[in-house]
Parts: structure tokens; C-alpha cells; sequence
């Protein structure tokens, strides 16, 4: 039995992870919960680095052309990679999360060569000057795009037993998307904080965390999954 996975990301990356998965053998049902909706933003001129904390982030940064000679501290590798292909080459990886890039911007960066500015989106749960300032950076937030949730379900969401999630944020629009829906879905989500908003939602079959922040992880998670969905309510790594 082939796996039908759905894919939760916004419609700008939808498609790329789409492909991935066919090209490993699943079926493929696109689902976008949300799509990226650009914001005027200024980035504060005496910055020394920037900290990016998602590829929608990158890809919003990509936009400010003004600010391409800057250093650029990403969360993971992927986001790093975003970088590169819009042009910045001086980008370095946390390979983490928030308190990851957080670490990395105070080894790698010196107070007193300007604040430290975190672009991002308008919603965020996390965000890595929290840690940052508490070594003495000055820092500030250029915020670049905001999310705005998409239409309801297809209605073959309902002939996939697999869903990914990428974030809390998706979760809690899954859950809400989902409510008239007639499906049973595994959930392979990027981390175990994005498991949380589904942990009794009725449709669930069962979870599964991500060893490690990224989409490789999660679909060498799914590539591991037994080909007949089995219910397990515990999260496996």
C-alpha cells in the first residue's frame, strides 16, 4: 500500500516538497493551510548581522536588497541554503533552533559592532533575541511578511493517511481546517512543540516527531513508517 501524504506547507513551498515525495515513490495530496503575504519593513542601517529563523523569512529577506553585504546567521541548513540561492554569501548555520542561533550570534559576533536584528514573520512563538540579549547585544525586529490562513480542505484529504506539519502555527490550523473532515491521518510534525496543538484531536492516528528541525528529517521519519498505518500515540524518533 502506497502512502498518500498530506503536505500542509504554504502554497510557496508546497510544491517543492510535493515533488520530493512523488520522486521517492508517495502519492501526494497539497493542502496549503496558509500563503505569505509580504510587509514593508526597514532594516535598522547600523546592523552588523541579521538572524533568520525560517526559509519563509529568507525568502522575505531576499527581497531587501539593501541588506545583501551583511553577515546572515540562519536556524537550520535549509534555511541557510534559501540564502545562498538569494544571493547572500556570507551565511552561516545554527543547524538548531532558536537558542541554537542564539548561541551562534554571540560566538560569532561582537556588542559592540551594532544591534543584531532578527527578521521574521508577524506571528512567532520563539524568537532568538530573548537568549541574545542577555549577552549584552543590542538587537532589534524587522518584521517582512505576515501568514494568512488559505480555503478549507480538498476533498481527497480524505484518501491520505499521512500528514506533514511544520510548525505549531500549522498544527493549530490543521486541527481547525480538519473539523469537518473525515479522515485518519498520522502526523510526522518538524518538532515535538508542533505535535502539541493535536495531541487529542480526534482524527489522529498517531505521532511522530522529527529527530531534527528540518524537512530531511521528517521525511526520512516517513520513509521508516510501516506501510499500513498503525495507531500509536506516542511520539517516536
Amino acid at each position: 500500500m502506497t502512502r498518500r501524504v498530506l503536505v500542509t506547507r504554504a502554497v510557496e513551498q508546497a510544491a517543492g516538497t510535493a515533488d520530493r515525495l512523488r520522486a521517492r515513490g508517495y502519492e501526494v495530496v497539497t493542502a496549503p493551510l496558509l500563503r505569505i503575504e509580504p510587509l514593508p519593513a526597514r532594516i535598522d542601517p547600523r546592523a552588523q548581522a541579521i538572524l533568520v529563523t525560517s526559509r519563509n523569512g529568507a525568502e522575505a529577506l531576499a527581497r531587501t536588497v539593501s541588506v545583501r553585504g551583511l553577515p546572515v546567521l540562519a536556524v537550520g541548513d535549509a534555511t541557510a541554503a534559501a540564502l545562498h540561492d538569494a544571493g547572500f554569501s556570507d551565511v552561516h548555520s545554527a543547524d538548531g533552533d532558536a537558542l541554537a542561533l542564539a548561541r551562534l550570534a554571540a560566538a560569532r559576533l561582537d556588542p559592540a559592532l551594532g544591534p543584531v536584528i532578527h527578521a521574521r514573520g508577524a506571528e512567532i512563538r520563539r524568537s532568538p533575541l530573548d537568549a541574545l540579549r542577555e549577552t549584552g547585544f543590542e538587537c532589534g525586529e524587522a518584521v517582512l511578511y505576515r501568514t494568512l490562513a488559505l480555503s478549507q480542505m480538498p476533498q481527497d484529504v480524505q484518501t491520505c493517511d499521512t500528514a506533514l506539519v511544520y510548525s505549531p502555527g500549522s498544527a493549530r490550523r490543521l486541527r481547525f481546517a480538519m473539523a469537518d473532515c473525515r479522515a485518519s491521518l498520522a502526523i510526522i510534525a518538524i518538532s515535538d512543540a508542533a505535535l502539541t496543538p493535536l495531541r487529542d484531536a480526534p482524527f489522529v492516528t498517531g505521532f511522530y516527531a522529527a529527530a531534527h528541525p528540518s524537512e530531511d528529517a521528517m521525511i526520512a521519519l516517513l520513509d521508516r513508517l510501516p506501510k499500513n498505518p498503525v495507531a500509536d500515540r506516542a511520539p517516536l524518533r
